[in-house]
């Protein structure tokens, strides 16, 4: 059985990096292994400033370990995806902090499948998956985009992605206001995650070609992560058997992060061969092949979900967005960057 080999990332000597979601699971694996590669700060974006001190003590822990103590100040920064106030307040605070920003990583997400019986629609009446896992990332983005722009060197968007995109819905609008319909809710939320990777970097580069700001997507994996929560206990022990650690799925959005050079727009899996290939064939088969992770670990740039490159559905993804943040308080200065891309 193959296994995903753990490691710090490339230097980041002298970066910030925010990590949204960072104090349990994949998030905080994500913090706490780009913490050690010499990042000047990373700040623990999370709902329950609670748990994120305890996630920052053990990040803290885990820099001074081993072979040379990295001084990396690890802040902690309350944000609720779910909620566009939280969003608008973290940009604000984290702007009167910070000068600029080097790494953004969407790690944040909720699954409403199983046994799911929390909120079905955000504070302000979205659907909630949508609302959290995607809208809630785009406005986040949006505003810490002036910081972004002023990174050191480049600038790095990472967002997490899964394969079930490849059986999303892209009429994004039926997932926008009010609960879920359907049971497709999670699979078009990843999919909006990976068509706004592309079109955000579209517009970017088509403002200006030489810009500073890259953004790339991470698929964990099938891991064995905080999200399997509200499944039973069958499912649970399915994915401990043959699921990634945690720490193990982490290492796509490290490495995605991380990378001295990357692709604009391009996605990142947890394989040794490209799995678009079998999804092509055959989407169920695909699917199925994620039991057979450990077989194919490694790490390597592939293909997206057709639907991810559909460029009139992500202008009408990139209008919903657009009006999502005009309806929930975006200050003029951040509305007008958006409206020049």
């Amino acid at each position: 059985m193959g296994k995903i080999k753990i490691g710090c990332a490339t230097d980041l000597s002298d970066k910030i990096a925010v990590v949204t979601g960072a104090n349990t699971g994949i998030g905080f694996h994500t913090a706490k292994l780009l913490a050690k590669a010499n990042l000047k700060t990373v700040v623990l974006a999370c709902r329950s400033k609670e748990r994120a001190q305890s996630a920052k003590e053990e990040i803290e822990k885990f820099c001074k370990s081993g072979d040379g103590e990295n001084e990396c100040v690890v802040e902690v920064m309350e944000l609720d995806l779910s909620d566009t106030d939280s969003i608008n307040r973290f940009a604000k605070e984290f702007h009167k902090k910070f000068k600029r920003l080097d790494v953004l990583v969407n790690n944040a997400g909720l699954n409403m499948s199983a046994g799911y019986s929390g909120p079905k629609v955000t504070k302000q009446g979205y659907e909630m998956c949508m609302g959290t896992n995607y809208f809630g990332h785009f406005m986040l983005t949006s505003l810490l985009l002036p910081a972004l722009q002023k990174g050191k060197g480049t600038s790095r968007v990472v967002a997490l992605s899964s394969v079930t995109s490849w059986f999303g819905s892209n009429k994004y609008h039926y997932f926008v206001k009010g609960p879920s319909k359907t049971k497709g809710n999670y699979s078009a939320s990843k999919l909006a995650c990976l068509a706004m990777t592309r079109e955000l970097q579209r517009r970017l580069d088509r403002q200006d070609p030489d810009n500073n700001v890259e953004c790339v997507a991470a698929d964990p994996g099938f891991v064995a992560s905080d999200i399997w929560r509200n499944y039973n206990v069958v499912w649970r022990m399915v994915a401990g058997l043959l699921a990634l650690t945690p720490e193990e799925g982490a290492m796509t959005s490290v490495h995605a992060a991380s990378l001295k050079s990357v692709k604009k727009g391009q996605l990142y899996m947890p394989f040794s061969i490209r799995l678009s290939k079998v999804f092509k064939l055959n989407k169920g088969l695909g699917y199925k092949c994620m039991a057979l992770q450990r077989v194919f670990a490694g790490f390597c740039a592939d293909d997206c979900a057709p639907k991810a490159k559909d460029l009139k559905s992500n202008e009408k993804l990139w209008d919903l967005s657009v009006e999502f943040c005009k309806e929930n308080g975006m200050s003029a200065s951040a509305m007008g960057v958006l409206n020049a891309l």
